[in-house]
């Protein structure tokens, strides 16, 4: 264009008559160019926006019904399903891959799970508008597990349905329950053990709205709920595989029930139990049966009572069957409410203090444990929900234990996150445990709830604190584990001497309990620092047969208080001679809980110093100390209560006025609450399979999560090195160690 214009320039130069045409020309010839430089980009702008609009294919999967997992029906011996792969682009789709998410190293899912195109093939191309078939078979012959719940990835070319860039593949829910007996019952049993206490509060609400005035039937109801709950969990005992693992699928949980909650917030109802959990569900069940008896005695507002009875047992079901940390959260929250008010309304002179304190306390450590979950949920990367929906963020235990959170490198204020985010779980477990120095809120809690609280509180709620333990902490960081397993340990051991010589101070029979139940859950914290197969069994051994002896002893304290009112151990003597009964039942909790021999509280105490002596020799000698004094506070409380002369003053207490001055013997009730506890102290004592069956597998596994030799590993002590040393390679976890150990359960993400 330069060139024309140079041109018609030299022309009108040279030729002085056409000067004017020449002025015109030039003028047209400059206006020209600048037309055409704007014009030709703006040309070419529409050109690759064709370019970019080429045909091209867009995925969608479809399923009946949407937005749920593809039912897999019986066919024969086998399952199958299917779902459509839709092109709803303009061009060709490619689909190159069709693949289950599983792999022998990461076994999600089942064996015997496969998924194939239509018609054959490892791949297809897909015209727009069309539709090719997935086929998904489980061949369930050998096959363990009897429910299915996992994913089929489709990989293509092309990008998702609304999507404008290529993104991560597409995946499809698929599920499969095969049955194992009592129908939908036997499909749902968590769910239903978990919310059938509800009833009973619906049932409240119902009885208030129609005035109805004979609360006693609403006591019976709690019993009778309570006592479906206690068969539906023996149903559940018989059931559970004993051998089942992860390589068996599922992530090695059972009776497990999933699916979306809150789909906005990658929220799922997800539940399911394995070999830690199962045992804490049967002492739930148990426990809530005997509170449900003990009960009894309590004579006011009745309505009320029982309402937030209900609550708090649907709320402990919970937080053991809960696989989604946002599910584990809410019942975690919701055991706080009618906890507060049972202690508050219906305990002792300080009931308010007491009410209080446990729910200050509680609610401190559920901040910690909030800010922990929020932490996981923020940095989870790439999962599915259960139907398929792919998502950046989300709670589920078992998906957040794939990722290689130390390799992630982050840091929290300059400290590395999973320390900073392993101590806050830690700190909102150990005031559940409670575990020294949270441990003040206890003592007041115990000797201010009524006696079917206290049963409640140390039975079951105690062990939520180790129970979250292992559930969160050893599984989703086991290198954090690693280092703070020490100081784990050492804490369990100031717990043992602490509750113990504080037990040996008190005069007051109920706080001697709950101060030994504070000696007593520092035995699981030393097996839980000691990472060992023997020490993480006898925390959940320890666990067990607590919850069994504290109930116990929870409950016979009550007997007494309700004939006296009081526990004051000074003010007792020769009880044997009126009590002979009350006395047997006592001498065997007193006995349980010293760890005799022959009794079920003797297996927890043993297997920790097995499990434990290997890595903590010191710390370990020194918790044998507590079992001295733990042996001594409870036969001086024995002497000083049952045996020597009997105190006639009693004989003209107002109190025994309507006994003619002697002391009622146990009642039929009072032993129908106390008798099961026994039986099993007993039975567990001389066999203790039935428990240790249940959690062999699940210690095993989470013995190859935090401390990796193999499942045949026994505890030994460090021999080449020095013990220094040998702490200090274990401790020494660096981001580059952490992805190598992740790096296999990472690889199907």
């Amino acid at each position: 264009m330069s060139n024309l214009f140079n041109m018609g320039r030299g022309f009108a130069l040279a030729s002085p008559a056409g000067s004017t045409s020449m002025k015109l020309l030039t003028s047209l010839l400059a206006a020209l160019s600048v037309v055409l430089g704007v014009a030709l980009p703006a040309l070419a702008q529409p050109l690759e926006e064709t370019r970019a609009r080429a045909p091209r294919g867009q995925i969608a999967l479809r399923a009946e019904p949407a937005g749920a997992p593809v039912e897999l029906t019986a066919r024969g011996p086998d399952y199958a399903g299917s779902f459509t792969i839709e092109n709803v682009g303009d061009g060709p789709l490619r689909v190159t891959r069709v693949v289950v998410r599983t792999s022998a190293e990461d076994p999600r899912l089942p064996p015997g799970v496969s998924a194939e195109l239509e018609g054959g093939g490892a791949a297809a191309v897909i015209p727009p508008g069309e539709r090719r078939k997935v086929e998904v078979r489980w061949r369930t012959a050998g096959v363990r597990a009897r429910e299915l719940y996992g994913h089929v990835v489709v990989e293509s070319d092309a990008v998702a349905e609304g999507a404008a860039e290529p993104g991560r593949a597409l995946a499809m829910g698929i599920h499969a329950e095969r049955g194992r007996g009592l129908g939908f019952i036997g499909d749902h049993i968590l769910s239903i053990l978990t919310f059938l206490p509800l009833l009973g509060v619906v049932a409240v609400f119902l009885a208030h709205l129609l005035r109805y005035q004979d609360d006693r039937k609403l006591r019976l109801l709690t019993v009778v709920l309570m006592g479906v709950n206690l068969v539906l969990a023996a149903w559940l005992y018989a059931t559970f595989d004993r051998g089942f693992t992860r390589a068996d699928g599922n992530d090695g949980y059972q009776f497990i029930e999933h699916g979306v909650w809150i789909r906005s917030l990658s929220v799922e109802y997800f539940v399911g139990v394995d070999g830690v959990s199962i045992s804490m569900v049967l002492l739930t069940a148990l426990i809530s049966f005997v509170g449900a008896l003990a009960s009894y005695s309590i004579h006011d507002q009745l309505k009320g009572y029982f309402a937030m009875y209900n609550l708090l047992v649907t709320g402990m079901y919970g937080v053991f069957i809960a696989l989604d940390l946002f599910l584990f959260f809410v019942f975690w929250e919701v055991m706080l409410l009618p906890m507060y008010f049972l202690i508050g309304i219906w305990g002792g002179p300080r009931r308010e203090y007491a009410a209080i304190k446990f729910f200050l306390y509680t609610l401190a450590g559920s901040v910690f444990m909030l800010l922990a979950f929020i932490w996981f949920y923020l940095n989870a990367g790439d999962a599915y929900l259960v139907d398929g929906q792919a998502t950046q963020r989300i709670f589920s235990i078992p998906e957040l234990s794939r990722v290689a959170w130390v390799a992630q490198g982050m840091e929290i204020l300059g400290v590395s996150a999973v320390k900073v985010v392993w101590i806050w779980l830690f700190i909102a477990f150990a005031i559940k445990i409670p575990m020294f120095p949270f441990h003040t809120w206890l003592p007041d809690a115990h000797v201010e709830a009524p006696t079917a609280i206290s049963v409640i509180l140390a039975g079951v709620l105690l062990k939520m604190g180790t129970y979250g333990i292992l559930r969160i902490n050893f599984t989703l960081l086991p290198e954090a584990t690693q280092w703070a397993a020490p100081a784990m340990a050492a804490f369990g051991v100031i717990n043992i001497l602490y509750g113990a010589f504080c037990a040996m101070a008190q005069s007051d029979l109920k706080k001697l309990v709950a101060y030994s139940s504070v000696s007593h859950m520092g035995f699981t914290l030393l097996a839980l620092g000691a990472m060992t197969p023997q020490g993480i069994q006898a925390a959940l051994v320890q666990m067990f047969n607590h919850g069994l002896i504290t109930g116990m002893l929870f409950t016979l304290v009550g007997v007494i208080y309700d004939r006296v009112h009081t526990r004051d151990i000074d003010r007792f003597g020769g009880l044997a001679s009126e009590m002979p009964l009350y006395t047997a039942f006592v001498g065997l909790a007193f006995m349980a809980s010293l760890g005799l021999p022959g009794l079920s509280g003797f297996w927890g105490e043993a297997m920790t110093f097995i499990g434990a002596f290997a890595r903590y020799r010191a710390l370990t000698i020194l918790a044998a100390i507590g079992v001295i004094v733990t042996a001594a506070y409870h036969l001086w409380a024995l002497q000083r209560m049952f045996l020597g002369k009997f105190r006639e003053s009693w004989r003209t207490s107002k109190y025994l006025e309507p006994f003619g001055g002697r002391f009622p013997e146990i009642r039929g009730r009072e032993i129908a609450s106390i008798a099961p506890l026994a039986a099993l102290v007993v039975v567990l004592g001389f066999w203790p399979r039935p428990l240790l069956s249940l959690s062999d597998r699940g210690a095993l596994e989470m013995h190859r999560l935090v401390d990796r030799p193999g499942q045949f590993q026994i505890a030994a002590a460090p021999r080449a090195r020095g013990a220094g040393e040998a702490a200090s390679a274990l401790l020494d976890v660096t981001p580059e160690g952490a992805a190598a150990s992740q790096v296999v359960l990472a690889s199907t993400r």
